[in-house]
């Protein structure tokens, strides 16, 4: 009941802050659906119509085939959870969490194997990082005079998977760790069968479409939404601009990676971005949260291990650029 009075109250206190504030409103809204028409429409749509049609088709296998023996052995993945961790890495904010928690409703992943998942299978998308990321970091307000190569920036988003799969695991499953022959046999049978990752064809390409379009409406609106609430932070009487960057960066992703391009240089600015990416932003909470039916999935949990990601992308990316 008390959580239920503090939420009326925030409600309330939104409603008022967007009647007394309409200009900053507007412009917030405004950069947040731009932001969402040029850069993660365009980025994320095409890959969510594609990989609904290969899982409604069964052609999960196909992708998952070249990995899926490196991943059984490394983390003990079965290879629909290797298709899980390769369609976060390769499409991004929410698809990984979307797949873990559609493969689970579907039984094609345990409990344990999709909390581990879900701690580790969302990423910026390749395209996302390769192209506005870098560009923000390299060619911000003032452009850096040695640019910073993607493959560092690469390296710190997605190196960080490995020791948080291995340590979500020993949260949620310490009895099945790679290194148990146990695990290892249970492996090797999911291996074995895969027949479990085949679906009977259930959508058409306009129904495809229509499911990619209903998500990627959901995560406009939230970008939207925390790109507003980006436009407030902004004009909190905050002296240093460190705090107001990373308190943007941490309510909207796009929007914070946008701010700290215009106002910090070098090492600073490439190390906010790095942390913007790797957590993804409450934005990206929400939008991983909508897309998340099964109720063994914790957003909070969630939102722990992003931040982990976080911090130790920003390790990883410091000691690969050094100081610059």
């Amino acid at each position: 009941m008390k959580h239920k009075k503090i939420f009326r109250f925030l409600l309330t206190l939104c409603f008022l802050l967007l009647l007394i504030f309409p200009s900053l409103s507007l412009e917030g809204a405004r950069k947040g659906l731009i932001l969402w028409y040029h850069t993660v429409l365009p980025t994320l749509l095409p890959f969510m119509i594609c990989m609904n049609l290969m899982v409604s088709f069964g052609a999960v296998h196909l992708l998952a085939a070249p990995i899926a023996p490196i991943t059984r052995k490394l983390f003990g993945l079965s290879p629909s959870g290797s298709f899980v961790l390769l369609s976060g890495m390769l499409c991004g904010y929410p698809m990984g969490a979307k797949n873990c928690s559609d493969f689970l409703d579907n039984a094609h992943l345990s409990l344990s194997e999709a909390r581990c998942l879900y701690a580790v299978s969302s990423f910026p998308s390749p395209m996302f990082l390769a192209g506005y990321m870098m560009n923000m970091v390299n060619f911000g307000a003032q452009p850096l005079t040695s640019p910073l190569p993607l493959w560092k920036m690469a390296a710190a988003i997605y190196l960080p998977a490995i020791p948080l799969f291995f340590l979500s695991k020993a949260v949620y499953c310490p009895h099945c760790l790679p290194s148990s022959p146990a695990a290892n046999h249970a492996a090797g049978d999911s291996a074995a069968q895969p027949s479990q990752l085949s679906v009977s064809p259930s959508l058409s390409l306009d129904e495809a479409l229509l499911s990619s379009m209903e998500v990627m409406v959901k995560i406009g609106g939230y970008i939207m939404l925390f790109s507003i609430l980006a436009a407030f932070i902004r004009r909190l009487p905050i002296p240093c601009a460190l705090p107001t960057a990373l308190l943007i960066t941490i309510a909207e992703m796009t929007t914070g990676i946008e701010y700290a391009s215009l106002n910090f240089s070098g090492l600073r600015r490439a190390l906010i971005i790095c942390f913007g990416g790797a957590f993804g932003g409450l934005s990206g909470a929400f939008q991983v949260h909508s897309v998340t039916k099964n109720a063994g999935l914790s957003i909070r949990h969630y939102l722990f291990w992003k931040t982990v990601h976080g911090l130790l992308a920003v390790i990883v990316l410091a000691l690969l650029t050094g100081p610059r």
